[in-house]
């Protein structure tokens, strides 16, 4: 045999060898794509896939949603164990997902708004999350649905305004009755909260990237952040703690749901869902999806510019 062809066979050889190597390793080491990272191979151009943002990650989501989080040595998170909500309320209760009955609370002309929302969703993004929908029953007994992490929503709870650990843990527990037994909802509806002394607080125990209950038409696909009080102009003040609580728990979050900020702006669902836009409002305030109601809400009573620029130049 020719002396090339035999080194040719050694390098062909040593290729194979090299690559059932590292098939096995992968195998071993790593977890399976979901087939929503692999289809584009199998999609044909007429059945093109939603257009996935691309600071979002969605190794992450497939591997860790449903976990808590409840802080690291620079953050410390009080848990729903700590603060006394009561995981079995929605076995006592009759507990619904949260859907709101729009023709008994909506006039006609918020009807109507509302009917152009969901159209929009159904014709947009309902193959989006149906795409990568997951679900997971917690200890609670309560099954929760789960979604890639686009934005964060920033709200008040235009409640009590408590510094008192004990004060907290009891505005706390009344806010948690209040989204379960009074309104149906299967959880609290938010995924954190901050009391005026600037403790931060875990909410639903749906954990990462699990759907709230926080803004009509838009909770999917986001992470809602809840300040304890009323912070409408004359109201409460958003104090320093406050303010330093909030940027720690951003910086936390951005981490740990390994989203990329690095750019300006980001490939965002426009509030009546018409489409998606690139936008730098990644973090928004209630009162900018609340695009239904005649009266829009004042939530989160701050300004939402102010919030996102302090946060945003924080980061």
């Amino acid at each position: 045999m020719d002396y090339r062809s035999n080194s040719n066979m050694k390098k062909i050889l040593l290729f194979c060898s090299a690559f059932a190597a590292g098939l096995l390793i992968s195998f071993i080491f790593y977890k399976p794509l979901p087939t929503v990272l692999t289809a584009s191979l199998t999609t044909s151009a007429n059945e093109a896939l939603p257009i996935i943002p691309p600071h979002i990650s969605l190794i992450d989501f497939y591997n860790t949603y449903g976990e808590r989080l409840l802080g690291n040595n620079d953050i410390k998170i009080i848990s729903r164990e700590e603060w006394g909500s009561d995981n079995d309320l929605c076995q006592k209760e009759e507990c619904s997902s949260g859907a709101y009955d729009i023709y008994n609370s909506f006039s006609f002309i918020e009807r109507l708004r509302a009917q152009t929302i969901i159209d929009n969703y159904q014709k947009n993004f309902k193959k989006y999350d149906t795409m990568f929908l997951q679900t997971k029953i917690k200890a609670n007994g309560v099954t929760y649905s789960y979604l890639p992490v686009e934005e964060f929503i920033i709200h008040h709870t235009a409640g009590k305004f408590t510094t008192d650990f004990n004060d907290s843990k009891k505005e706390l527990q009344r806010i948690y009755f209040l989204h379960t037994a009074s309104r149906g909802w299967q959880d609290i509806g938010y995924h954190f909260l901050i009391d005026g002394a600037g403790r931060i607080y875990e909410g639903t125990l749906g954990g990462k990237y699990s759907i709230g209950s926080h803004a009509y038409a838009h909770n999917n696909g986001n992470v809602a952040i809840a300040l304890m009080g009323d912070f409408r102009p004359g109201h409460d003040e958003f104090n320093d703690k406050m303010k330093s609580s909030l940027i720690t728990l951003m910086r936390y979050l951005v981490s740990e749901y390994q989203l990329d900020l690095s750019q300006p702006n980001f490939y965002l669902k426009r509030p009546d869902f018409s489409g998606r836009e690139w936008s730098k409002d990644i973090i928004k305030g209630h009162q900018e999806l609340d695009i239904i109601r005649a009266v829009p809400t004042s939530c989160p009573g701050i300004d939402s510019k102010i919030l996102r620029d302090l946060i945003l130049t924080s980061l």
